[in-house]
């Protein structure tokens, strides 16, 4: 039987959908495959949470009172204070993982009750340097902060039904995914980058993948733009459209821009985007500075330059197999460096520390 025994408690997990639920989905995984874990998760909407945090935490509680768990792993900072009260009552060491955002939420009352249970935590794994930062900045002890960032799936490009899409056949594309939040710059692409790129490329498609709060400024923009027949909002897509688009695509941008209050964690579309074998170009800023090595699985550009976006999308566009190069180039650092079978032994390593303390 493994040494290690963990109490694994997410809020988000599948069916429903994103990045910290795919993140939760393989990290528990990887973990299971070596040592023990107990998952306690919810796999619906969070936006019941007066409901989903008492069901979590007498859920956790069942588990910890059957006996043999050794370390309890909370897998956002919104549940520290539940795995604080856990830990109080069974008297076992307790981890939370950090993504940003998480730790630099405004709310005050937010403030005044996950802060402290998150400096409480006896370790704190963040997902990239720029969550460490936000976290010291807020009182961890950084001898407790341990940056261990995501990983990916083996995802190789696949056809797809490009039909399904109904975009046209032919001619340049880019994609972007992610929820639609002002701090993605997708608004500020459109009405900065995007007018001159079509100029040269007048058939160039721009697929826009998710759904969220900033969808209307970014409809704003392509009307003032007057780039309708250019831009797609594809809103959120299944699975297989999914792959369709990245199959559609042949450059994938993250164009962040400074909000503040917010921040990117880490950026694991683009790991997504490289494991298909996609040239990234990517904002040089907060945690996609963990995903991306510049040169290396994407490139790097300074945060709202116009510029260097346009020359370095045309430099892939200009030369198809310059682009083909560097996206088999990606993959395989990216599918190299970022396994969650060696990320998992990091965890692990942490979790027994905690035990022989």
């Amino acid at each position: 039987m493994p040494v290690v025994k963990i109490l694994f408690i997410t809020r988000k997990y599948p069916p429903s959908t994103g990045g910290m639920q795919l993140f939760a989905y393989d990290l528990s995984r990887a973990l299971a495959a070596k040592v023990n874990v107990r998952l306690v998760k919810w796999g619906g909407s969070n936006r019941a949470l007066p409901i989903v945090l008492p069901y979590l935490f007498l859920s956790a509680a069942w588990q910890l009172l059957k006996g043999g768990i050794e370390v309890i792993h909370v897998q956002d900072g919104l549940l520290a204070p539940m795995a604080y009260l856990l830990s109080r009552l069974s008297s076992k060491p307790y981890a939370v993982v950090l993504h940003g955002l998480d730790v630099t939420y405004g709310n005050r009352l937010y403030r005044a009750s996950v802060l402290p249970a998150i400096r409480r935590a006896d370790t704190v794994f963040c997902i990239s340097q720029a969550a460490a930062s936000e976290a010291t900045r807020r009182g961890v002890q950084e001898s407790k902060v341990n940056v261990i960032p995501l990983a990916v799936q083996d995802r190789p490009a696949e056809a797809g039904n490009k039909a399904s899409l109904e975009l046209p056949a032919n001619g340049p594309a880019l994609i972007t995914v992610g929820r639609l939040v002002k701090r993605k710059g997708v608004a500020w692409f459109i009405g900065n980058a995007l007018p001159d790129l079509i100029k040269k490329y007048p058939s160039l498609i721009y697929m826009v993948v998710g759904e969220g709060g900033e969808r209307s400024a970014i409809e704003t923009a392509v009307a003032k733009t007057g780039l309708d027949q250019n831009v797609r909002l594809l809103g959120r897509v299944d699975d297989e459209l999914l792959e369709s688009a990245y199959a559609r695509a042949d450059i994938f941008v993250m164009p962040n821009i400074t909000v503040p209050g917010d921040m990117e964690g880490f950026g694991l579309v683009l790991l997504e985007a490289s494991a298909r074998g996609l040239p990234v170009v990517a904002s040089d800023m907060e945690g996609i500075k963990d995903a991306v090595s510049d040169g290396k699985n994407g490139v790097l550009v300074p945060s709202g330059d116009t510029a260097a976006f346009k020359r370095e999308i045309r430099r892939f566009l200009d030369d198809p197999g310059v682009a083909k190069k560097f996206g088999a180039q990606s993959r395989s650092f990216t599918l190299a460096t970022y396994r969650w079978d060696k990320l998992a032994d990091r965890y692990i390593e942490q979790y027994k520390r905690l035990i022989d303390r």
